[in-house]
């Protein structure tokens, strides 16, 4: 399979008063909402908005502000009409343009359909999805993706988009293009190629799906967290391990439809890998003026196992339910596993720091060799947590 993968970065929404009242419709609850009144919003965000830097007002003249929940519904209303009156003409023609007809000049959605180059017959499968402005196209054909690529290079001056040349990856040769240079896909010490998109590592081979943890490298694991100093630290702590596992929780990564049983299982093993790091990390950080117990420890890091399991059923039977997810019962996930994935990488963590946590790791060893799937591990966790398949977590500074 071939890859083109595009990106930029957008930011998180903010509540409005037209957020508020998307939410309620999300929610069920229908209100109503004077088309005079939407239409006057909209005008005040687009027209109206104020920015001060310093102690200076400016009115924004170009572009949308950042940060509303309309932002990315607009965005997406402006990308799906480039998509329907350009990209997909491009790729649903029968007859479609070689790549090299494209690299002399910005594409132009009649040359889509109006064209005297001789054309080239591209029987291929394709997939163009898109979260936002976040593209990524999959197809059979490397014709057809490099030709994408030279569309996506040189832009769409009628609708003012043009591709970050720094932030796009694939993974195949260009021939007969100069100056392609594409260093964002990442490749495991297990000669693994993934092309990463939107928080997520997809293999280049399988199509099997991880989370993307690269964003961690080049810099210390205990920078992206928040400590809370104050009211009760334990408590904190508990909360906080809690949430260091809910973001990798999504149904995608457990789909077996998508991932294999033992990817699956690599999937819940690394959400405890980075887990434990910012329980050590954290912990780090209180031990000024709060010294957690290992048995208080030990007892949070379990229940954070039940946490998760709790969580992966709840995600599979949400996902399933809303989007045709798929959990084959035949490889479906038991409870022993989650916990015995849990106690691994715990150990395997905090046993490189063991100077802080020695009794913490007596009462983890004791509670893994105790385990009843210590000793019998199937062939799906053993490739878990075999550590080149996680070599990217390993490389993050904790």
């Amino acid at each position: 399979m071939q890859f083109v993968c595009v990106y930029n970065s957008y930011p998180d929404p903010f509540f409005s008063v037209i957020g508020l009242a998307l939410w309620k419709c999300v929610q069920g609850i229908f209100t109503a909402l004077l088309k005079e009144h939407l239409f006057s919003h909209l005008y005040q965000l687009l027209k109206c908005n104020v920015l001060q830097l310093d102690k200076k007002f400016y009115l924004q003249k170009l572009g949308i502000p950042q940060g509303s929940i309309l932002s990315t519904l607009l965005c997406s209303l402006y990308y799906g009409h480039m998509e329907k009156h350009v990209i997909f003409p491009y790729l649903e023609k029968p007859l479609e343009h070689s790549a090299e007809t494209l690299s002399s000049s910005p594409f132009d959605s009649k040359d889509a359909w109006n064209s005297s180059e001789d054309p080239v017959v591209f029987p291929s499968t394709y997939l163009l999805l898109r979260f936002i402005d976040d593209f990524l196209f999959i197809s059979t054909s490397k014709e057809q993706a490099s030709g994408i690529l030279s569309m996506f290079r040189q832009g769409f001056p009628d609708y003012n988009c043009y591709m970050n040349q720094e932030k796009f990856c694939l993974n195949f040769d260009i021939e007969h293009q100069s100056g392609i240079l594409s260093n964002r896909a990442f490749t495991g010490d297990d000669s693994t190629l993934f092309v990463p998109w939107s928080g997520l590592l997809i293999n280049s081979s399988t199509l099997e799906i991880l989370g993307d943890y690269t964003r961690y490298l080049g810099k210390h694991l205990s920078c992206t967290l928040t400590v809370r100093r104050r009211g009760q630290p334990g408590n904190h702590l508990k909360h906080k391990l809690f949430s260091f596992i809910r973001p990798k929780c999504h149904s995608i990564f457990f789909d077996s439809s998508i991932n294999s049983a033992s990817v699956v299982r690599l999937n819940i093993y690394q959400t405890f890998l980075l887990s434990a790091m910012k329980f050590h990390c954290y912990v780090s950080e209180l031990s000024d003026f709060f010294r957690p117990r290992r048995q208080y420890c030990l007892k949070i890091i379990l229940k954070s196992f039940r946490h998760m399991y709790r969580l992966i059923e709840k995600q599979m039977a949400l996902g399933g339910l809303s989007s045709g997810l798929c959990w084959d019962r035949k490889h479906k996930v038991v409870r022993d596993e989650v916990e015995w994935l849990g106690l691994t990488a715990f150990i395997e963590v905090l046993k490189r720091k063991q100077s802080r946590h020695k009794a913490l790791l007596s009462m983890l060893r004791s509670k893994f060799f105790c385990h009843r799937i210590t000793g019998k591990e199937s062939s799906e966790l053993r490739y878990a947590v075999e550590r080149s398949h996680s070599s990217c977590l390993w490389k993050i500074k904790y």
